[in-house]
């Protein structure tokens, strides 16, 4: 593993910043073409894990109309695959919050962002917008103008320390609202329907002994949620979208991922050096070096219940 991440050690950033375009259009996840439909930009409209030469728009052989969105300037922040928890509040919500720290948002008569689910909500709530929301979805398309459309803060999955820094500010006030549920938690993937954990009783039990608190971070509140992380000394996790709390983390918080030897996903590594956590990778034994294959995202998890222990110290 240590090997593995290695080669992953070295990013590089590009420079950041907002577009303010005088008209276009906007397919699905906040994907940016021009008026005319016939360019696609590039910078905000990531495919995640594909160079852009793959884009899934550009195999697209037709596109219907657009539906010409309301008069006014339109702030687009949808992030693709920010209709998952990870990517909202690592890619989108920085996008939202650097609008709204430069003072642009005033200036967008509506804002184009995933909408429907609690976390959401509460932002559009704290930042004032709420009722200037329209929902992206994976077939809305928009023909508008003017646009105003902020850059990745940092890259899909990926922010910049900046990046982390704004969200634990915006979020620090739910935080102390909520209550966590103590130093050491062990998140359970048993409501999921992808990426089962194998062997998941027996290693509750073994860490429910070391005084670990079982959460299912589906049946908590936002405000829970980052509570439960803030809290946290101790985290526990197979590879999942509830990671992407580890944001909220105090620095020096042990932090234990668990693993398919043949899905590797580096994001919440480097997530957690941003914020200075101690990151320890627990992977099964098995043949082969440890690989991310995007074919094996649903893979089960198989726990090496040794190997989380000794992790956890």
């Amino acid at each position: 593993m240590r090997a593995y991440f290695a080669g992953l050690a070295n990013e590089e950033f590009f420079e950041e910043g907002t577009a303010w375009l005088p008209a276009g259009r906007v397919y699905g996840d906040g994907v940016v073409l021009s008026a005319d439909g016939r360019w696609l930009a590039r910078d905000a409209a990531p495919d995640f894990g594909k160079p852009f030469e793959q884009h899934w728009l550009l195999w697209h052989d037709r596109l219907r109309a657009p539906v010409v969105a309301p008069v006014g300037t339109m702030a687009v922040v949808a992030a693709h695959l920010g209709r998952g928890y990870g990517h909202w509040l690592l890619d989108e919500l920085p996008r939202l919050l650097a609008l709204h720290a430069a003072g642009d948002l005033a200036e967008a008569a509506t804002i184009l962002a995933h909408a429907g689910n609690e976390p959401a909500a509460t932002a559009f709530e704290r930042l004032g917008i709420a009722g200037r929301v329209i929902a992206a979805g994976r077939a809305t398309f928009f023909a508008a103008g003017p646009l105003i459309v902020p850059s990745y803060v940092g890259r899909p999955g990926f922010p910049r320390p900046e990046g982390s820094v704004g969200l634990r500010d915006f979020a620090a006030g739910l935080g102390r609202d909520a209550a966590g549920a103590g130093e050491k938690i062990y998140v359970s993937r048993a409501g999921a329907r992808r990426r089962p954990v194998v062997g998941e009783e027996v290693l509750r039990a073994e860490l429910e002994a070391r005084g670990f608190v079982t959460v299912r971070l589906e049946e908590r509140s936002w405000a829970e949620q980052i509570a439960l992380f803030q809290a946290a000394r101790v985290v526990v996790a197979p590879h999942g979208a509830g990671l992407a709390n580890l944001v909220f983390c105090a620095p020096g918080t042990r932090v234990v991922e668990l693993f398919a030897r043949d899905y590797v996903n580096p994001g919440y590594w480097r997530l957690a050096a941003l914020g200075g956590l101690d990151y320890r990778p627990a992977l099964a034994a098995g043949p082969g070096a440890p690989r991310e294959e995007r074919t094996a995202n649903g893979t089960e998890i198989a726990v090496a219940v040794g190997a989380v222990l000794a992790a956890v110290g």
